[in-house]
């Protein structure tokens, strides 16, 4: 597929990834409500750099980010099975993520309703974004033995 790197690096990518998207979301509500000093934006420039690090070496370097953007017709059998499986759990595990996200704003915003201001809300969506498009290539990362 494209540059190989071990099975335990696209792991460990996949969950620093992951975990910089999330510091970003938290850094950024804290920024909207706290203010953005330099600690706060600093922290956010730094975790903002680590989603993109780690999103090109574990989904643009390995292809894998192409593997599950690619039509069908233009993949051989194996690799038609794989994408399946991959879509098929990542998108069972983002409904579930999804609606828990939704089932905390909707709670949390009873006690803080700065979590339902606007540019908040569009961070969440964007984030979520992010964890369609990502999520199937990052299944794929954590479970296949070579790619």
């Amino acid at each position: 597929m494209g540059h190989s790197i071990s099975k335990s690096a696209r792991r460990t990518g996949v969950v620093v990834n992951y975990g910089c998207l999330v510091a970003l979301i938290a850094l950024f509500y804290v920024g909207k409500n706290d203010g953005w000093n330099a600690a706060v934006s600093g922290g956010a420039a730094a975790v903002l750099l680590g989603v993109l690090v780690t999103f090109v070496a574990v989904h643009i370097k390995t292809n894998l980010w192409r593997l599950v953007h690619t039509k069908y017709e233009n993949l051989d059998e194996r690799q038609i099975q794989v994408t399946h499986e991959s879509l098929r759990h990542s998108y069972s595990i983002f409904t579930v993520i999804i609606l828990v996200v939704l089932l905390g704003i909707a709670l949390a915003s009873e006690h803080n309703r700065s979590l339902t201001d606007h540019s908040m809300l569009m961070v969440i969506f964007a984030g979520q974004l992010y964890l369609a498009h990502t999520l199937p290539s990052s299944i794929i990362a954590w479970t296949e033995r070579e790619v």
